[in-house]
């Protein structure tokens, strides 16, 4: 499915005209929300993430090079390891950075991405366990837009919520620069 993008589709997301200014320009926009709450006797915590970023080259320019999350470990110095099962559609990566409050293994449900579309993810195990999200990729004036939204609702991780929004958020945002950075030559 062909999706394209147009000026009011940024709009829809929920950003602020200044945002979409910077998108457009180039920068990524990545925002987390985490906040405490009580079920009867219960600590939990919620998370609710999105991020936008613009790749200045076509989408399937873009993706020839992105699809392959096996290599990501190749790209990004905090994911230490990386594998991708065709068959399971399932993903593992294995975490280790001064920005994240302990290694981890992120191990979820995702398609290989290769053309424009909606594509749903899901954490199905581990940390972030039953966290959804999708990834919306379009067509954008000869670019290609990334936009990716995420939900969690869950037992207290343990992690301060400021902390929490600042590393998801940040992570995030580094990954996407630098995966735009390598993905713009093949």
């Amino acid at each position: 499915m062909l999706l394209t993008a147009r000026a009011d589709h940024l709009k829809a997301i929920g950003l602020k005209d200044s945002v979409i200014r910077a998108v457009q320009k180039g920068d990524i926009y990545s925002h987390s929300d985490v906040e405490s709450f009580k079920e009867g006797e219960l600590e939990k915590q919620s998370l609710s993430f999105k991020i936008v970023g613009l790749h200045p080259k076509t989408c399937r320019f873009a993706l020839r090079k992105l699809a392959h999350y096996e290599s990501y470990e190749n790209h990004l110095d905090f994911i230490k390891k990386s594998l991708y099962n065709e068959e399971q559609n399932r993903v593992r990566f294995h975490l280790q950075s001064t920005l994240l409050p302990f290694d981890m293994i992120l191990d979820f449900i995702i398609p290989r991405i290769k053309s424009p579309g909606s594509y749903p993810f899901m954490f199905d195990k581990g940390f972030l366990k039953d966290l959804k999200g999708t990834i919306n990729i379009y067509d954008y004036q000869g670019k290609c837009l990334f936009f990716t939204k995420a939900d969690w609702r869950g037992p207290d991780t343990g992690i301060n919520n400021t902390i929490f929004e600042i590393f998801s958020s940040t992570l995030s945002k580094i990954s996407m620069e630098n995966l735009i950075r390598i993905s713009k030559t093949y």
